[in-house]
């Protein structure tokens, strides 16, 4: 299910959308399936899914797949149109060897976590430092990513580039429930009924304009922001659970336009939120037991304390009682800048009449 809500989400591209504060979210979502043995047979959710999308959208699968993100130059080149070419902004990558990637990621050369990072909020993304320089604006980017429980762990850690990494993605542990000798094949009947359904779906996904909430479903995605904003674990755990409201805003843009509705409704809202209940069990799974970094986690308490008018440094001092070394808290605020939490810029204070760094949190962080 979360594999063809990618899928879909890819194949009904970058139109519609929600605003969250003064940024669009589009059907874009990163999915995780991570297995606790390598007999889970997640290899056959991809096959379902492929077979579905053949339904939905032939050209998608055929043209619009990419294989593996490689050293996150296969995703830019097959992003950039050739000339002469549509120019489709869609792309669906499936990455077998998430595990890899993360590695990858996390040496210093690597531009992988920032290209990803970028793929996710729908900022423009490139290759830095290439002789043939690859900028791309437009795109609209689903990730399935598999691994194995043993695989990923050992990369999961409090560094720059696992923390970038775990936010954008929701997860589910997956496990093989009982054995089926025939491995669960779907019969063809079931693919068309359905998939035809989701084709014309992802038609009417495409003409260009802002969705917008119910009512009522206002009413419940306010109560459940609230309950999503107050959730704030310690560790690692925290840091994979700080997008999860854009993640709800998203699963319900993508559960209404499969609907083919007009407008995103109740069902919509709780189908959403039932769906991250469930992967957050999971992350819990994963990184629960992961260590923590307590100065990150109070220096971003005290920065949503603070509110629009952020903490200049010697206030961020203020806050650990001058007990915390300076270059410690410095740390903290680079790890917490480097994920997108929060951002720092110098500004005049009108009582000192002197520049100041200041961090606030980041304008995506505020409520929507």
């Amino acid at each position: 299910m979360l594999s063809a809500l990618v899928g879909f989400g890819v194949a009904a591209g970058s139109a519609r959308y929600m605003m969250a504060g003064s940024r669009p979210q589009n059907a874009r979502l990163f999915v995780m399936l991570v297995a606790e043995s390598p007999k889970s047979n997640r290899g056959l959710s991809w096959t379902l899914t492929r077979d579905l999308l053949e339904v939905i959208d032939p050209h998608l699968v055929h043209a619009r797949v990419l294989m593996g993100l490689g050293t996150g130059r296969p995703l830019l080149e097959a992003l950039t149109p050739r000339r002469g070419a549509f120019a489709d902004e869609r792309l669906l990558v499936f990455e077998p060897g998430v595990a890899r990637a993360l590695a990858l990621a996390s040496r210093p050369s690597s531009p992988l976590t920032w290209l990803l990072r970028n793929a996710w909020d729908g900022s423009a993304i490139e290759l830095p430092g290439q002789a043939r320089r690859l900028v791309v604006e437009r795109h609209h980017v689903g990730l399935i990513g598999h691994a194995t429980m043993d695989q990923l762990r050992p990369q999961l850690t409090m560094t720059d580039a696992s923390a970038s990494f775990v936010n954008r993605f929701v997860y589910a542990v997956v496990h093989r429930q009982r054995s089926v000798p025939d491995e669960g094949n779907v019969p063809p009947e079931l693919h068309l009924r359905y998939g035809r359904v989701l084709a014309r779906a992802a038609v009417a996904a495409r003409a260009s304009g802002q969705l917008q909430r119910t009512p009522t479903a206002e009413r419940l995605w306010r109560a459940a922001y609230e309950e999503l904003a107050e959730d704030d674990p310690d560790g690692l755990l925290g840091i994979a659970l700080a997008r999860s409201a854009r993640h709800v805003l998203r699963m319900s843009l993508i559960y209404a336009l499969a609907d083919g509705a007009a407008q995103v409704g109740p069902r919509h809202i709780e189908s959403a939120l039932a769906l991250w209940r469930y992967t957050r069990a999971c992350a819990v799974r994963i990184f629960g037991d992961q260590p923590g970094d307590g100065v990150s986690r109070r220096l971003l308490a005290g920065l949503r304390a603070a509110g629009p008018a952020g903490l200049t440094l010697t206030e961020q001092a203020a806050l650990f009682g001058r007990n915390v070394p300076a270059a410690r808290i410095e740390e903290a605020r680079h790890r917490l800048e480097r994920v997108g939490l929060v951002a720092t810029c110098a500004e005049r204070r009108a009582t000192a009449g002197r520049f100041a760094r200041v961090t606030r949190l980041a304008q995506d962080e505020s409520p929507a």
